[in-house]
């Protein structure tokens, strides 16, 4: 039973283990929807954040020995490409990460309409904004979501906290402004939402992101690679691998960019 038990903490401190800072790891990767998701933002995410910062430098070491290696040029350059393999290799899987919180958000946002129109019928029958959310959590299908964000009220309520300044900080949670202000009056009768126009909003503002975001994939994934292999012609032997090694680099990371940046634009 003692065996067990330390393993457990064993492993418990090796999971929570970060060679970097954790506020400048968790700020560097998550960016600004640490604060305007941090509700969608678990446990497990946090655990991967700080495995992808243990493992850059690992990435840094192994691809610095590896090009040092296969080009046998200095080792200068070596550390150079390592130094951008590991950043690459931070925020490009930093952002899958990322990018999970920012779709958990999004579907929550999406079924605000419904919910938050559900909650007023509620309100009409009830007269109360407890028993509002227990009946509203009795009907199935709800999202998990929705559910730990209705329970969290429910048990703050339960704690004696005031019913107005919860129903004013649970608004926050809404990206539009229209849901917001739905839930922050939802105590008052007529709240419905006739509407969803928000949604081809967010469709259209999609399609423009993406547009903008592939003149910088094709000159990071396309037109980089070819430049910096034209110049590098002219620098090194014609029979060095080290021609090939860079546009490899800028290709894989550099498709992975264009996704990178989208989540960021959405997210922000």
């Amino acid at each position: 039973m003692e065996t067990s038990l330390t393993r457990n903490t064993s492993k418990s401190k090796m999971m929570s283990f970060s060679i970097f800072p954790r506020k400048l790891l968790y700020r560097t990767i998550l960016g600004k929807i640490k604060d305007s998701s941090s509700f969608f933002v678990s446990e497990k995410d946090y655990r991967d954040i700080r495995l992808v910062g243990n493992l850059t430098p690992i990435v840094f070491i192994i691809t610095t020995v590896v090009i040092f290696l296969i080009t046998q040029l200095n080792i200068v350059l070596g550390l150079i490409i390592g130094l951008i393999s590991s950043i690459g290799f931070l925020f490009v899987f930093g952002d899958h990460i990322r990018s999970k919180i920012i779709e958990r958000h999004t579907k929550f946002e999406e079924t605000a309409f419904l919910i938050l129109n559900s909650l007023s019928i509620n309100m009409l029958s009830t007269e109360s904004f407890p028993h509002s959310i227990e009946l509203l959590l009795s009907k199935s299908g709800i999202d998990e979501d929705y559910k730990k964000y209705f329970q969290e009220m429910i048990h703050n309520l339960n704690l004696g906290e005031s019913e107005d300044h919860i129903i004013q900080e649970g608004g926050k949670i809404f990206q539009t402004k229209k849901y917001e202000n739905a839930f922050q009056n939802i105590k008052t009768e007529n709240t419905f939402i006739d509407s969803d126009p928000d949604f081809l909003l967010r469709v259209r503002r999609g399609i423009k992101l993406t547009e903008d975001n592939i003149v910088i994939f094709i000159a990071v994934s396309c037109l980089l690679p070819l430049v910096l292999s034209i110049v590098l012609s002219f620098i090194l032997p014609s029979d060095s691998l080290i021609i090939f090694v860079f546009p490899l680099l800028y290709a894989i990371f550099g498709t992975l960019i264009l996704r990178f940046m989208q989540n960021r634009g959405s997210g922000d």
